[in-house]
């Protein structure tokens, strides 16, 4: 009983110091500092998401970027190995004709082929007439032995150019086994990338997209009073039409799907102007200019090396295919968090 009677003694000698001291909680200075928080496994959960995707995403984009390259490059080689064989086509005819002619002057001569000339000369009662078919003989001669070179010299060249459509045709296959590989290669990072973004919560997946910078809305009256090529702001009305129903698609220039740079190569398209389908490329075309420079219809470039394009749109604003997650969006340039690379104006 007078235990009890302590501890209510002493219970009541510590709410009295609490309530004197305001309220203020009284803590020994023996006492251990409170642990800070450890992140909750949501939050870790969505930082190790993001970075995962981000990974993939970045990985993808560069694997694009060379696929894109990839894909002109073969475009031009089957452009080249097209014309070759039109050549060859057209060398095959002149080889022919060349040919048709050796075959008449050889029947013609073994239809009317002749006695020995010394044998002529020996029985011929007119030596005149006799010099005057040898003259004619001998310049028959000449244009057998010119039609027979040429023939030979053309049918070299056929030969030689066949051999070269041969070896086009052998690097075409391997560049069409190159980019199948590539592709599969983009399709693997990209089904893994979604099969992340699919574990997340709406919330996290709302955040996700946050953290690239979301999107942000504009209107084409914003290019009224606009100082700016023509031609320019024409491509951007067409990138930016395209935002709503467009989707981001791996090679693609339109009319619905597109990539990053086939988006930028179909907006100057639609105005006259022909850009190459790779971002890297597209750096090059046109002239430099500065952020502080920037001009609605210049194009912008992110990352080291290059593998993104977006195009500016006016204030402060960008029109880009960001991702597959994103497709087509208009935003900030301020809010895109990727390295900036450069930024070029096509024309203007």
């Amino acid at each position: 009983m007078r235990h009890q009677t302590g501890v209510r003694s002493a219970f009541a000698v510590v709410v009295a110091a609490v309530v004197l001291l305001g309220g203020q909680s009284v803590v020994p200075a023996h006492a251990a500092p409170t642990p800070t928080p450890s992140p909750s496994p949501t939050s870790a959960k969505m930082k190790n998401a993001k970075e995962q995707v981000a990974q993939l995403e970045d990985e993808a984009s560069q694997v694009g970027e060379d696929y894109d390259a990839a894909s002109q490059a073969l475009e031009e080689s089957k452009q080249r190995l097209a014309v070759l064989q039109a050549d060859i086509a057209a060398q095959q005819t002149k080889v022919d004709a060349l040919g048709e002619q050796v075959r008449a002057i050889a029947l013609d001569q073994f239809r009317n082929r002749e006695v020995d000339t010394t044998v002529q000369i020996f029985t011929s009662g007119d030596p005149e007439t006799l010099l005057d078919r040898l003259s004619t003989a001998s310049k028959v001669d000449d244009d057998i032995n010119a039609t027979l070179a040429a023939h030979e010299a053309e049918q070299a060249n056929l030969t030689d150019m066949q051999r070269t459509a041969a070896a086009e045709v052998s690097a075409l296959a391997a560049q069409e086994q190159k980019l199948a590989a590539m592709k599969k290669d983009l399709q693997d990072k990209v089904d893994a990338a979604q099969a992340l973004v699919l574990q997340l919560t709406n919330e996290e997946r709302a955040a996700l997209d946050a953290a690239e910078g979301g999107s942000t809305t504009w209107s084409p009256n914003e290019l009224d009073g606009v100082s700016a090529n023509a031609r320019a702001l024409g491509a951007i009305k067409y990138a930016t039409s395209k935002v709503r129903g467009g989707q981001y698609v791996w090679g693609s220039a339109g009319p619905t799907g597109f990539d990053c740079s086939g988006l930028m190569l179909a907006a100057y398209r639609s105005v006259g102007i022909s850009l190459p389908h790779s971002s890297q490329a597209q750096s090059h075309v046109g002239r430099p200019v500065s952020r502080g420079e920037l001009k609605p219809g210049d194009l912008i470039f992110w990352y080291h090396p290059i593998h993104h394009v977006g195009m500016y749109i006016g204030n402060g604003k960008i029109v880009h295919a960001r991702n597959t997650r994103a497709d087509l969006v208009i935003q900030s340039l301020a809010s895109y968090p990727a390295p900036w690379a450069g930024a070029r104006r096509v024309v203007g």
